[in-house]
């Protein structure tokens, strides 16, 4: 009997003993915290970088945001990468006990994460926040009358409302054509004219104007928003469009020596329905688009932990 107990002991002794016994249960308790952090941590740089590329603080406060971009690459993206590298090293001293782990595919994804996170963000950014938080950085007039008001006293405007009787005078529209044609037409409050003809007006500073939405060789302005009949908003050209500044001056000064006006201080706008409903589309197609990217690029990164937790136990199978 007590020789019984004694081999019963020797032999679970030696089972717990037995190094394989715990490589396997911790290699495996490891394992599923490595996929949890390979799957969330990349996505959480993405996500991080992607907001602080494309919000308020980046438009407000931009050295802090850069400066929290820094950390989250120094914290998320290099500490990865230098235990990747502490990996490669023990692999190359000990190749028999290296086993694989997620330290190289961590590495990979959060610098993707990070690269990705920051061009997606700087896009959203440059098409639809900045305008929207310079839009309302600027100021908003309302009542305004084309004919009382001149360019030089709204300098600032970022939003305009115009009275009721404003509209776009399409026959004296005009564009000028450089690759692209750039389309300007006069925005008049025509209640105020008391039968006078543009040409008569001190000075025609307000001006509608779109991309290749006329021909420069006519009065034909076809742009967005000429067909509104209610509509009486503007907002003030911003984003890319400011480059392209200099060449509505010039389709304004073709427009002045073809129709015999005066443009003293001219503003550019884009004509809409409803200025404050123009300005929240930019922050709405903002927003929607960071929930579209942080939403697909989750997605994406469960797809590539799936492929990683495949590759990863045919190489410990195969070991």
């Amino acid at each position: 009997m007590y020789l019984q107990e004694k081999n019963v002991w020797n032999k679970s002794h030696s089972v717990f003993s037995d190094p394989r016994f715990f490589s396997r249960t911790s290699r495996k308790s490891l394992n599923i915290v490595g996929i949890m952090i390979a799957l969330m941590l990349p996505w959480l740089v993405f996500t991080a970088t992607f907001a602080l590329t494309s919000f308020w603080m980046r438009f407000s406060r931009p050295v802090l945001a850069d400066s929290l971009m820094g950390i989250v690459f120094a914290g998320f993206v290099l500490a990865p990468m230098i235990l990747m590298a502490n990996g490669a090293k023990k692999k190359i001293a000990d190749p028999q006990s290296y086993q694989p782990t997620w330290y190289i595919f961590l590495s990979i994804c959060c610098l993707l994460a990070f690269i990705f996170g920051y061009l997606v963000g700087e896009h959203n950014y440059r098409g639809f926040m900045h305008p929207y938080y310079s839009l309302m950085h600027l100021a908003h007039y309302s009542n305004v009358d084309t004919n009382v008001a001149v360019g030089q006293q709204i300098m600032d405007a970022g939003r305009v409302t115009f009275k009721n009787t404003t509209a776009l005078d399409l026959g004296h529209s005009m564009g000028f054509k450089n690759s692209d044609v750039f389309c300007v037409a006069p925005i008049i409050t025509k209640a105020s004219l008391d039968g006078r003809s543009i040409t008569e007006l001190p000075s025609v500073d307000f001006w509608a104007v779109g991309t290749n939405c006329c021909s420069g060789v006519q009065a034909d302005f076809h742009c967005k928003g000429f067909a509104d009949p209610n509509a009486n908003g503007a907002i003030r050209l911003m984003g890319d469009q400011e480059a392209a500044r200099a060449l509505y001056r010039l389709a304004v000064q073709q427009a002045e020596a073809t129709y015999k006006l005066t443009a003293t201080h001219p503003l550019f706008f884009e004509w809409v329905h409803d200025a404050e409903e123009s300005t929240w589309e930019f922050a709405q197609d903002g927003y929607i688009g960071f929930i579209s990217a942080i939403c697909t690029y989750f997605v994406v990164q469960i797809f590539f932990t799936i492929v990683a937790m495949l590759a990863f136990s045919k190489m410990v199978d195969g070991a």
